[in-house]
Formats: C-alpha cells, structure tokens, sequence
C-alpha cells in the first residue's frame, strides 16, 4: 500500500478516534463518502484501538505485519545487513525483531518503523534528529543504539539484543525484595541524569521498557519517543536545560498509566515528566499496583489529573518498614505540579541513596514497632546491649579517626612555617605539592599525587594570589588579603549548607573565592550573579529568584544543592570532584563528552588532570581558560588553608567551619 494512501488513512483515523465512539460510525459515513475501501480500513484499525485499549502504547496501525514490510513473512528477511532471526514483539513505533548483523556476526534488536510513521517527512526527519541524539548517550544503564538507518524504504533502528526479563515481567513472576526495588530505581534515576543533561527526555518510562539482565545490570529501552530539549547557549556558567520545546502541539506521546498530568493534557513536557513515571514505577513495585488506574485509558486519565494515590501504608504492607522513608520520596515525584516535584533526578537520586542507608540500619529496623512485640524482656535487653556496644565502637572508631585526622592536619600546619615569599623556587613547588595532596584529601578520597607539570600550573595560580596581596592600584578592596577577610563571615553558613547535601565543605568555602572574590553581589559578563555566580536561569531552578541572588542565604544552599547534583552524576572520590569543580564551570555535559574525545590515550584516568594532559584535542576554550579552573581553585585553597606562610590574618578558613 502506497504512503499515501495510509497518510490518508491516518488523517481519518485520528479524526474518528478523537469523536465520541457513538459518533464514528457517522463521521467515517460522511468522511468515506464513495470510497468503501477506505472506510473498511478505518474501521478496522478502530476496532483494533478499541480492543487494545490503548493506542498509544501499540498502535493498532502497526499492529498487522504487512504495514510495516508488505507481506507478514520476514523470517531470514534482510533490512540492510540485518538477518531476521524471529519476532520478538511490539513496541511503540513498529515491530520488534531479533536480527544478525551479517558485518560483525552479532545478534541485534532490529525495530521496524512502520509505513504511515515513515511517510511525513517532518516526523522522521525529528525521529531521526532525536534518536541520533539518544545514540550518542553512553551510560551502562542505557540501551546501544547501533545504527539508525533506512533500507529499501524501510526505516529501522539496531541496538544491542539484551538477554533478560523487563521488570514488568519480573513483577508478574516474582516478589520484589526492597533491596531489588531501590536498586532497579537507582539504576534508572542514574541513567536518567545522564539522558537529561544530554537534553533527552525519555517520556516513556515503564516496567516493559525497563529490562534486568541475568547479572542484574538495569537498560532503559525504547528512547522512540524521546523528546530533546531545547539546548542553552553552550560554554556558559552552571549549564541547565531551560525552555523546552514541545514536540507536536497538543500531541499524546507515553503510556497512559505512567503519563505525567502536563503529557495527558497534550503540554510540553521536560525532565520532570521522566521523574513522575519514575515514580510510578516505584509505587507500582512497591505496592503491586497501578497508582493511577481506570476501567478506560479516559478514567485513568481523570485519575492521573485529580486524584490521589493510595497512601503506601495502605497498599505496601509487605515493605511496611520502608513506608515512612518512602512515601515522601513518592509523594515528591508524583506531584501534580511539576514545579512540586524534584528539580531533577540527582536530586531524586540523593533521596534515594539516603533512604537506602537509613533502611541498611538493622539497629533502625529491629527498633520498630512492627518487630518489638514479638520479643521477650531479656531478649530486647540482649539486643539493646548490642546495639549499643555496635554504637560504642562506632563512635570510638570515629573519634579515633577524626584524632587522627586533627593529629595529621595539625602536624602539616605545625611544622615551622616559613614565608612562602622566603621559599626557594624549589621549596615553593615542594610546598606547592605537599599542600595540593592536603586539600585534594579534604575534598574526597583517592587522590591523585601529580606530576610536575601539575604543580607548576597549580603554583603559576599561587603566585598570582601573592602578587594581589598589595595591588599596585592601592584599592585594598580588591587585594587577596581582602577576599580571604570578606570570606569569614560566610564559612558557617556555607559549613551548614554544604554539610546538609553532604558535599564537602571546602569545596564551598573556596568557590566564591575564584567566582566572586567573596562579593556577595558581583555581577559579570556573562550575566552570572552572587557569591556562587549562578546564572539566572540556573539560580530559578535551584530556587532563588534573581531578586534574591545577592542574598548568600539563599544562594548558599543552592550552590550545595546544584554541586550535590553534579557529584551523584560524576563522582564522591577526590579525582571525581576535578570533574564536578570542572562542571561547575562548563557543564556537565562538555565534561562529559571531552571525557569520551580522550578515553584510550595513554595513562587514561577519570580526572581533571587526563583532560588537562590531552588539552591538545580539546577546544580553545579549554586551551585558553578552563584549563586554569581547578588549577586556581587547588591555588585558592592552599593560600587559605596556609594564613601564616602567605602572611594572612586568622585561622585556616576550613577551621571556622568546625
């Protein structure tokens, strides 16, 4: 059938489907007026709709197999350099088979686009803009895209054949343990992150499209409807997806049980519509049941837009311990605003991590009131007797650490300390490195000791801060010496923020150091604003209006929020955080990408200093300016953390914060 007839064809089904059913038979009359054929097939895809009970999970138009090649025999067909092995199913653009790519010997997912899909050329030109764009993602939780191609007329996407059950079909067979269901969750919040901030939106995300394989390794399938967003100005501070675009006006694109409100009533959608199906998802493993259901895809709808879910107290007794530090976390993802729900998967992503903690805690759990009934008075005694000789030891542990710590710090800064303006050359670099090893272990763990080459970048940023100590000018206000006085103020505040996100606190005291000079309301040229130098449209995200971004109450916090995020995306060891600190200043997503563009060169290493070390392939940008970036906050850091050898008044800044 030619691609004409079946654009016509859609264009009188999609008119009908959007009438009341009582109202079809008369529509497709009037609309099919001399013309039998066309009316026998409308009418039939409409029965088929109205069997499967929702289109948009498998369209009833490509439900028969000769809409998509012509005949319904494609056993050892070949689309390409794809052999057809057998069907695998249907998805939400077409069929599904697993194929051999005769090139490599590999066996491959091969889904077929059907005819009418394939037939606008706006559609697939944006089908295939988008599903490059998923192609390019790189995350272990993310299923391959091989290739996206066209045969003989026939459109087609290869991606990686994954052996395993959708957690749909693991809910169907089993019983979830807890530690499955916070694990399956995790898995796809972190893939999530990764799609977001390469500006993809999956809008589809479902038990069916999630697969577990044997080894327990989580893939998000399907990225067919995914959306892009609308990309921001690239090489600006603090990079956040912001306006987005829609992808046809008032059209319906998901599975209705797991549609976010703004996507069932036909509205743009962004990351946020990927964390309310998340959280679908959650409450369905955790309650063995739909959130939002209805006897038709219209009921379920309405339920989506004003009802609430049943509290989890009610429905997942057999995770009843975990309800408590659930139901926030679901309630949070399942708001009906969006602007209600987390800002973005990170964000969920750190909730989740914490909760997984807290229920790890057998002293936690033992304590509950579900439990403690059942044990006798000297067995409870023998149970409080250990839990608090396991508290004991821990505490003890910890203060002989934190002794440590202190006896450590204390015996780097208790050595004599000479002026670094009367060190040696050769002293100020071995200085330089001892000091860059401190603060690197203030930050995470895993420091990388650096080479010279390293050191001398970070000691070149050192000695621009001493040449500032007394500005030739004579304008005080803008000397190092006065940054590091205007910073002490703020190191309580920035010690609360950035402990509560659990980021370490150095990291914030040393920021607005080389963003702002510690101004709490400079402003620069490329718009960014505050202490931390957000953007605004960045500072909106996190919270702060750009009426309040010189207030450092407000945007203390926010900084720690949106560096927690690029931590859980990133990485927590000191090599990691060159990344995040990195991130802080060209996007997450350039780092992420510049780290692809250098994996494989020799003595390769997920840090600031491999990048720094392949700076030849990298952009100019890079060359000329954000290679200085972690150099001059290590320098930054080593000038505060040292007040008597650079001649500053007061303690190190980091002790303020204790």
């Amino acid at each position: 059938m030619k691609a004409e007839r079946w654009q016509e064809i859609e264009v009188v089904l999609q008119e009908a489907l959007d009438r009341p059913p009582l109202q079809r038979a008369s529509f497709l009359d009037a609309a099919c007026a001399g013309d039998d054929e066309l009316k026998a097939e409308a009418t039939t895809l409409i029965a088929a709709y109205e069997e499967a009970g929702d289109f948009i999970e498998q369209p009833a138009i490509a439900q028969d197999a000769y809409v998509l090649l012509g005949d319904d025999n494609h056993i050892a067909r070949e689309i390409g350099p794809y052999r057809i092995i057998e069907r695998l199913g249907a998805g939400g653009m077409g069929e599904v088979y697993l194929a051999q790519d005769t090139r490599l010997s590999r066996l491959v997912a091969l889904k077929l686009l059907p005819v009418y899909f394939a037939s606008d050329e706006t559609r697939l030109r944006r089908f295939q803009s988008e599903a490059r764009a998923a192609s390019a993602l790189n995350h272990p939780n993310i299923l391959t895209i091989h290739e996206v191609g066209e045969s003989d007329g026939v459109y087609f996407i290869a991606t990686e054949f994954i052996d395993g059950k959708t957690i749909g079909e693991l809910m169907r067979e089993q019983k979830l343990s807890l530690e499955e269901i916070l694990d399956c969750v995790e898995q796809v919040a972190s893939a999530l992150a990764v799609a977001h901030a390469a500006g993809i939106v999956h809008r589809d995300i479902k038990p069916e499209n999630i697969m577990r394989r044997h080894d327990g390794l989580l893939k998000i399938l399907d990225f067919g409807i995914a959306k892009l967003l609308e990309p921001q100005t690239p090489g600006l501070l603090n990079e956040t997806a912001a306006p987005l675009t829609q992808t046809e006006t008032g059209l319906v694109l998901g599975t209705v049980n797991y549609m976010s409100p703004e996507q069932a009533r036909g509205l743009s959608v962004d990351e946020r519509t990927d964390i309310w199906s998340l959280g679908v998802v959650l409450y369905e493993m955790l309650a063995s049941r739909l959130p939002f259901s209805g006897a038709t895809r219209m009921d379920t709808m309405v339920a989506i837009l004003d009802r609430q879910p049943a509290p989890l107290s009610e429905v997942a007794r057999e995770h009843s311990l975990s309800v408590p530090l659930l139901q926030s976390i679901v309630d949070k993802c399942l708001c009906k605003e969006a602007s209600g729900r987390y800002r973005t998967v990170s964000e969920l992503l750190l909730d989740l991590k914490s909760a997984r903690e807290q229920l790890a805690n057998p002293a936690a759990i033992k304590a509950g009131p579900v439990r403690s009934r059942y044990f006798s008075l000297p067995v409870m005694g023998v149970v409080l007797l250990a839990v608090l000789a396991i508290v004991g030891t821990m505490l003890y542990r910890r203060s002989v650490r934190l002794r440590q710590s202190a006896a450590s710090t204390a015996a780097v800064t208790a050595k004599p300390v000479k002026p670094y303006a009367q060190m040696s050359e050769r002293e100020r670099l071995e200085f330089v490195a001892e000091q860059e090893q401190r603060i690197s272990a203030m930050m995470g763990e895993r420091p990388l000791k650096l080479d010279e080459n390293a050191v001398l970048l970070i000691k070149k940023h050192v000695d621009r801060y001493v040449a500032r100590m007394n500005p030739p000018d004579g304008d005080e206000s803008s000397s190092t010496r006065a940054t590091y006085k205007r910073a002490r103020p703020y190191i309580p505040l920035i010690a609360r923020s950035f402990a509560a996100r659990k980021v370490p606190v150095i990291i914030g005291i040393y920021l607005p150091v080389i963003e702002s000079a510690y101004k709490p309301c400079h402003e620069s040229t490329l718009g960014g604003k505050g202490l931390y130098q957000f953007l605004p449209s960045t500072a909106r995200i996190y919270g702060v209006s750009r009426d309040e971004m010189c207030d450092a109450e407000k945007m203390t916090p926010a900084a720690a929020h949106y560096i927690a995020d690029h931590m859980a995306e990133l990485g927590e060891d000191a090599q990691s955080v060159t990344l995040v600190l990195l991130s802080y200043n060209r996007g997450a997503q350039w780092v992420r990408d510049s780290l692809r563009q250098v994996r494989g060169t020799e003595n390769y290493a997920r840090n600031f200093w491999t990048l720094l070390a392949n700076k030849d392939a990298l952009d100019e940008g890079f060359r000329n300016e954000t290679a200085g970036y972690v150099p001059n906050f290590l320098a930054a850091a080593i000038i505060g953390e040292n007040p008597e050898a650079f001649g500053l008044e007061g303690p190190a800044l980091s002790t303020l914060a204790q």
